[in-house]
């Protein structure tokens, strides 16, 4: 009796630590079950962070397109920049008609690139607010001129998907997504090449009874540059974009939001008065609401007859002074001419620009100028 009881104890006592070894077992699988799921969790947050700053992984991956095709680097022409972004009073937006300068249109296989065909693959923008990715848009490259040295960022003429939704538009709702600083980062197949930074600041209007409640508007380099071109006849021409943020600009009609101002440049050349804005007396801009609009003139010389010529331009030092109504003082443009041409900024001059995802295309005929502070 006593050995059959000295065996069942150790029966039990065995079948005690066989138990007590599983359960250990088992409590180590469950925790480096743990310490996978973990991993992998914290394995999705570095993508998703990822994904947010870089948009990493939308949309298809991208041509392989032969970048030898020009020698020169690509990037957006700065006039269709600010042309080609455009903000609704209520958020909506307008991201289209981009000119892209030397994007190649042949793979590096040597194949053509197919711009209807190969869409998904070609040409997008990437949208970034506060350093955090939207959204994406695919654009139709079929649009090329200048020996192919330019290419047009136009709306698809199909609706095309976009994670399992049709899209047929170039609006990021900047209601929903709210005011701040906008990135559009430019892509050709894999390659992003450019990118551009503005800002929608949201405006609000606490009179109770007027038409509109808020609105939006873009700021940036409308705000900050003028340009020097040339029109057919060869005269030198001065432009500028002005827009207004007024809710009500003419009180006894508040269904007139355009506002009439009055603007003039003057042109010195090594601090001297050369020239100034053609007609008499100030010329008269209709500024709409919140739209970005271009402005122009001509020079007529102040000392004889004449229009200013851009290829004749005499080597010094020049300030345009443009004075715009209700502003308290003009706004100033300095540049220099030598061997009778107008001389690049360093972020305009391909020699001497430091960052090609930011240059400032003017292309052969735009001399873009930045407005001292």
């Amino acid at each position: 009796m006593k050995k059959q009881t000295l065996v069942i104890g150790l029966l039990f006592l065995s079948l005690s630590n066989t138990s007590a070894q599983l359960l250990s077992k088992l409590k180590k699988a469950a925790k480096d079950v743990n310490n996978v799921t973990e991993t992998v969790k914290t394995g999705e947050e570095v993508l998703k962070n990822v994904k947010k700053k870089t948009g990493a992984g939308t949309g298809s991956a991208g041509l392989k397109l032969d970048w030898t095709t020009f020698k020169q680097t690509p990037a957006i022409t700065f006039s269709s920049l600010l042309y080609g972004t455009n903000v609704g009073l209520e958020g909506l937006t307008h991201l289209e008609g981009y000119t892209a300068t030397f994007v190649p249109n042949k793979t590096m296989n040597g194949t053509t690139v197919d711009a209807i065909h190969d869409q998904e693959d070609y040409l997008k923008i990437k949208v970034f607010k506060d350093g955090q990715y939207l959204n994406y848009f695919e654009y139709s490259g079929t649009q090329t001129f200048d020996d192919g040295k330019k290419t047009k960022y136009n709306v698809p003429n199909s609706r095309y998907q976009r994670n399992g939704e049709w899209v047929g538009d170039t609006d990021i709702d900047a209601k929903k997504n709210g005011p701040g600083m906008y990135r559009l980062d430019f892509y050709a197949g894999d390659k992003m090449f450019y990118s551009f930074d503005f800002e929608i600041a949201k405006l609000t209007n606490n009179d109770p009874y007027a038409a509109i409640s808020e609105m939006y508007v873009t700021r940036g380099p409308w705000n900050n540059y003028a340009y020097m071109n040339y029109a057919d006849t060869g005269n030198l021409v001065f432009g500028f974009y002005l827009n207004h943020e007024e809710f009500q600009p003419n009180p006894a009609n508040n269904r007139n939001t355009n506002k009439s101002v009055k603007w003039g440049v003057k042109l010195f050349k090594d601090t001297k008065l050369y020239a100034q804005h053609y007609g008499n007396g100030m010329n008269t801009a209709q500024v709409e609401q919140a739209k970005w609009n271009e402005n122009s003139c001509a020079f007529k010389l102040i000392d004889k007859p004449g229009e200013v010529k851009f290829a004749s331009l005499p080597d010094g030092a020049y300030k345009a002074e443009l004075t715009i109504e209700g502003e308290k003082k003009p706004r100033a443009y300095t540049f220099s001419v030598k061997n009778n041409r107008i001389v690049q900024s360093p972020e305009q001059d391909r020699a001497k620009n430091t960052d090609p995802t930011h240059l400032i295309e003017g292309w052969n005929d735009y001399f873009w100028l930045k407005m001292e502070k």
